[in-house]
């Protein structure tokens, strides 16, 4: 009898003969750039060790103008009353970050793949992703109420859905700042935005001048504009009359500046970085984090808008403590907890942009299972 793929494949008598391939080298996955974790941007403050389950931050306020004296040509006098030496005062809280792995015996002795080194790989690549939220929502809103799973891994308490700005712990009253948030075309509420109602270039212009005239301090001599690949294609279209064009025509500063920076052009005061994990809300859910949402976030601001915590490390990356705490040794676990907290230091000096884009689905994009796309961070 000959045998061919047909064969093989329908006849009992040869179909021991069809065997599996199993290559050994990893396809690609999608990877995630998170500039907002990023200490070129925010105001690095540490923790000290049993110091305190909360910081302090002081900042010194202004003075005054000085006065010409009443009498120049009598005995002259004081003025009547000196400067005033003031302070604010910022406090924000220490909260921690946790998660874990656990790894059966069987599977790590078993699998071509080594689940330890998976495990300890994607948690530092999950924190960063997560810690780019964060100061999304510091921005927005100044804290969300943290989500937390079951012990199926389903979210109880569902992530980045209701602001929580004002929380107790350690038995104190905690307030987080929240920058202004400001819309496309001069609208004044999200629920105003519709369709066309696209980032341009008359809002990013009037939106430096107020940074500048909060007296934002620059980083690097622009301000830092964090937004979509959406958001940044709809600035392309040129609405500049004309100078963007002539701008990029003349290869003005379009050159990728490295990767440490993450900047794509440099114009109008405004240097741009793109955030491919954007905030995304629908139309009536404002500051409610949705899945491929129509209106996008984009966050702006100068030097020491906001701060966090890096311990020491540029790119915050866990320590992980890996244990067997099972009678005969079936599982081990490989887990972290860490304190990471962000706040907004000063909110005149940052501002989120929400705008219509005009496009917000992703390729291949299935509305009838829109989660396909998500990779673990769905909401």
């Amino acid at each position: 009898m000959s045998i061919n793929l047909d064969s093989v494949t329908t006849d009992g008598s040869t179909r021991s003969l069809v065997e599996r391939f199993l290559d050994k080298k990893l396809l690609e996955r999608a990877d995630w750039t998170t500039p907002l974790a990023n200490s070129t941007f925010g105001d690095v403050r540490g923790i000290q060790m049993n110091d305190g389950q909360y910081g302090q931050y002081t900042r010194k306020t202004g003075g005054r103008r000085p006065q010409h004296m009443l009498t120049p040509s009598g005995a002259g006098s004081d003025p009547a009353s000196g400067i005033t030496l003031g302070t604010d005062k910022v406090l924000i809280p220490t909260e921690w970050v946790q998660d874990f792995a656990a790894i059966s015996t069987v599977g790590q002795k078993t699998s071509w793949l080594d689940l330890t080194t998976w495990a300890e790989d994607d948690m530092p690549r999950d924190l960063l992703r997560r810690q780019h939220e964060l100061v999304q929502n510091a921005m927005l809103v100044g804290r969300f109420q943290p989500g937390q799973y079951d012990s199926s891994g389903t979210a109880t308490t569902q992530f980045d859905q209701t602001a929580q700005a004002t929380v107790t712990l350690y038995g104190i009253s905690f307030t987080f700042q929240k920058c202004p948030i400001y819309y496309a075309k001069g609208k004044t509420n999200q629920t105003d935005l519709v369709a066309g109602d696209t980032l341009d270039w008359a809002t990013m212009r009037n939106l430096w001048i107020r940074l500048d005239m909060a007296h934002a301090p620059k980083i690097k001599g622009n301000y830092a504009c964090v937004l979509s690949s959406a958001q940044w294609l709809d600035l392309l279209t040129d609405t500049d009359g004309g100078r963007l064009t002539a701008a990029m025509a003349g290869g003005l500063k379009s050159a990728i500046k490295g990767l440490e920076s993450n900047a794509i052009f440099e114009y109008a005061g405004w240097f741009f970085v793109l955030q491919d994990n954007p905030f995304t809300e629908v139309s009536g859910s404002e500051n409610k984090r949705a899945n491929w949402g129509p209106i996008h976030a984009a966050h702006c601001f100068g030097a020491n808008c906001f701060g966090y915590v890096s311990l020491g490390d540029r790119q915050m990356r866990p320590k992980f403590k890996v244990q067997d705490v099972t009678k005969t040794g079936y599982e081990k676990t490989i887990g972290y907890l860490m304190p990471w907290q962000v706040g907004v230091e000063n909110p005149n000096w940052g501002f989120s942009i929400k705008s219509i884009v005009s496009q917000d689905k992703p390729n291949n994009y299935d509305p009838a299972d829109p989660t396909k796309m998500l990779d673990g961070f769905g909401v």
